[in-house]
């Protein structure tokens, strides 16, 4: 498997982004969460082969991307990413975004249907009746002492060990706090009428999960064609966590055959 990164330029911000050049494979582009970056989905893109070759962008005022003034709700967010597909993938694609990602991709879906083949949301937050506690704590933490993220991330998913949480947390620092701000202004957010066929992907609400049982029908039966996959036991960052059965449920979804998933890489 082989990677290269590019610079792109997305309605005059400059977006990073990395792609799978090897092995080929028609493109499904990855979106990350609030105050990540692509990189996170990497390991991820991995389960998505020999099928789909993953295109990860850093959203702006993310990774490495550029980080303007304003222009940080789910609509800016999906422009850039109409022109990211418009410029580069030139053809309608798969698109799979966790969380904030979600919301972007369902947006780009409802605005510009042209540009979506089939749409997966991984835990989207479109439950008005839960709010995700960790992105104020996350957002006040970010400007303390040096330590205090880190020890509130590894509290927050003690199994992910020490290197996750500094992994993290240098990712949290690195995003612009407008990022964090027009979320904490926003919302709550609801689910879209699509034409693209959608699945939601939802995590255990007992374990982070911000899409409760309720608010998972609501969204579906909203979609429109849109089908739900309830991941027991599993946080919110479900691709993390279950990334076997995220990948399963999702080629199912697109019909690739059980034959295909086993000729792909030693996971």
């Amino acid at each position: 498997m082989r990677w290269q990164a590019q610079t792109i330029s997305a309605r005059g911000v400059r977006l990073h982004v990395r792609s799978v050049l090897e092995p080929l494979a028609p493109p499904v582009l990855l979106l990350h969460g609030l105050g990540v970056s692509g990189s996170v989905l990497q390991p991820f893109a991995r389960r998505l082969l020999p099928e789909l070759a993953a295109v990860v962008p850093d959203l702006r005022g993310h990774g490495q991307s550029d980080s303007p003034a304003s222009g940080y709700a789910p609509a800016d967010y999906a422009g850039d990413m109409a022109e990211l597909i418009q410029a580069e993938l030139k053809a309608p694609v798969p698109i799979v975004g966790h969380s904030l990602g979600a919301l972007v991709g369902m947006q780009l879906a409802a605005s510009q249907p042209e540009l979506v083949d089939w749409l997966v949301l991984l835990d989207p937050p479109l439950d008005p009746e839960t709010r995700n506690s960790e992105v104020e704590s996350v957002y006040r933490l970010r400007h303390a002492p040096a330590g205090e993220l880190e020890a509130y991330l590894l509290e927050r998913n003690p199994g992910g060990g020490e290197l996750l949480a500094n992994t993290l947390a240098r990712e949290f620092r690195q995003a612009a706090d407008a990022t964090f701000e027009t979320m904490l202004e926003s919302g709550p957010f609801a689910a879209m009428p699509l034409q693209a066929r959608t699945l939601v992907i939802q995590s255990d609400p007992a374990r982070g999960g911000v899409l409760g049982d309720r608010a998972a029908a609501a969204a579906v039966a909203t979609l429109g064609h849109a089908t739900l996959v309830k991941i027991e036991g599993a946080p919110h960052a479900v691709h993390a966590s279950h990334g076997a059965e995220v990948a399963s449920a999702i080629r199912a979804f697109a019909g690739y055959s059980s034959a295909d998933a086993s000729s792909g890489p030693s996971l």
